[in-house]
């Protein structure tokens, strides 16, 4: 007999509330099938008790547990210990088995909770192929007549690399709210509104779960998020196995990643601070914005080197690190970039083209695209390896040429600073932004004023 029950909002019930909750689902599952028992469930025990009550009253059943993670923590190894006995001698209970539903590793909360709870069989679900997101849109335009643009299927792939949830949710959202008119077909501008709903406003049960889990471990997000060299993985790595148990992080050649770009564009989305303090400092008072709008588009190296300007006047004072660790040179450029591009009347997206370190401005401005990679200096291998794949990246999205800005604390004044060149037939204009700059603690007092 199979019962479905769930944990969801459980987490912030007490002990004698968790008890409570369980007795009345049970029971309630139960009546569904015509099976009434007025037992109460009130601890670890009296679980036991329910469950050999329910063997005198009905074949033996299949419970699911849907939303486990929601089990409150000061009960879990208790349950979880109830449910081992149970294991262990299945001829006095009426359970014959039990699957635990949810986005956390069920073997990382028995870890964490010092259960001896070692009998677990995992089933993951597997994510769409390219070509079952191809079908699946392609049923909805048989059924409605509606076509999605090719480049719309291969942008709600890629962003959601086929996780079933996220799939449904942007097409849902694309046909139902964007483009609800079916005489049009959907493009990349219903996409992109889409996309910008999903990283600012969407409730999306798995996103917010995503980006409440690696608030946690912020700092090391931060690092995941903005850093080129990989972190080896391992689950003997609190962090890590913690991330990992909650589906935040995978296994990917042997390193961390994050297994969905649109989950990395909502973390970065998540991390932005809602203000910088820094706007009244990105303008001089005869600068006319104009001067970056033309005729043919935005004037982009100019906004680039007002940029650089901009951190020449500000110093570290433009890099908020002690929150944003080494996100802090990204939302630096971030900030300001969006500063521009509002007032100029476009808009900005946020890409994660695949690759350690890589977090991409996407600039929308009339019918113009611009893409900018920025990056962290670490060394002159991987400075390089940033342009071939920002130009595989260009090739990718139609574009004949990208923008580099790369944050380094190696350049000195004497070093190129800028460069234009073509890569595999691609445009890329580089721009180094100089980040060695002394705090005011770092520099010491005039000789007049040391002390002895």
């Amino acid at each position: 007999t199979p019962i479905w029950i769930t944990f969801e909002s459980f987490a912030t019930l007490n002990r004698a509330e968790f008890y409570e909750a369980l007795t009345h689902l049970l029971q309630r599952a139960l009546a569904a099938r015509q099976i009434t028992l007025e037992h109460q469930i009130t601890n670890q025990f009296q679980l036991l008790i329910f469950f050999e009550k329910v063997r005198e009253l009905a074949p033996p059943i299949v419970l699911v547990i849907d939303e486990f993670e929601g089990l409150p923590q000061v009960v879990l190894s208790e349950v979880l210990h109830a449910f081992r006995q149970i294991y262990h001698q299945k001829q006095f209970y009426g359970l014959h088995s039990l699957i635990l539903v949810g986005v956390s590793t069920v073997a990382e909360m028995i870890v964490s909770s010092a259960s001896p709870f070692n009998v677990v069989d995992e089933l993951r679900i597997t994510y769409f192929t390219f070509a079952q997101v191809q079908a699946l849109i392609g049923q909805y335009l048989d059924e409605s007549g509606q076509p999605f643009a090719e480049e719309v299927i291969k942008a709600i792939y890629e962003n959601t690399l086929g996780q079933p949830g996220l799939v449904n949710g942007l097409c849902q959202h694309l046909v139902s709210v964007i483009a609800n008119d079916r005489s049009q077909p959907i493009t990349m501008d219903d996409f992109y509104e889409t996309l910008k709903y999903f990283l600012t406003q969407r409730f999306d049960k798995n996103i917010i779960n995503i980006v409440s889990k690696a608030r946690e471990r912020r700092e090391f997000m931060l690092r995941l998020l903005f850093t080129d060299e990989p972190i080896p993985f391992t689950v003997n790595d609190p962090d890590i196995a913690y991330l990992y148990a909650n589906g935040v992080i995978d296994d990917r050649r042997g390193a961390v990643d994050i297994p969905v770009p649109l989950y990395s564009k909502c973390l970065i989305a998540a991390f932005r601070p809602l203000m910088n303090g820094e706007g009244k400092y990105y303008t001089l008072l005869q600068d006319q914005l104009q001067e970056f709008a033309t005729k043919t588009g935005l004037n982009m190296g100019g906004i680039l080197e007002k940029y650089r300007d901009y951190v020449r006047r500000r110093g570290f004072r433009a890099f908020d690190t002690e929150h944003l660790r080494e996100g802090a040179w990204h939302y630096s450029l971030d900030g300001f970039i969006n500063f521009f591009i509002e007032r100029l009347g476009g808009q900005t997206l946020i890409e994660v083209p695949s690759g350690r370190g890589r977090t991409d401005i996407l600039i929308l401005y009339q019918s113009y695209k611009y893409l900018i990679e920025t990056k962290i200096f670490t060394d002159a291998f991987y400075f390089e390896k940033g342009k071939y794949q920002l130009a595989e990246y260009l090739k990718s999205e139609g574009l004949a040429e990208g923008f580099y800005v790369v944050f380094s604390g190696s350049h000195g004044d004497t070093d190129t600073l800028h460069s234009d060149e073509m890569i595999e037939g691609k445009r890329i204009r580089t721009y180094i932004v100089r980040t060695n700059f002394a705090r005011p603690t770092d520099i010491s007092p005039p000789a007049d004023h040391a002390t002895n």
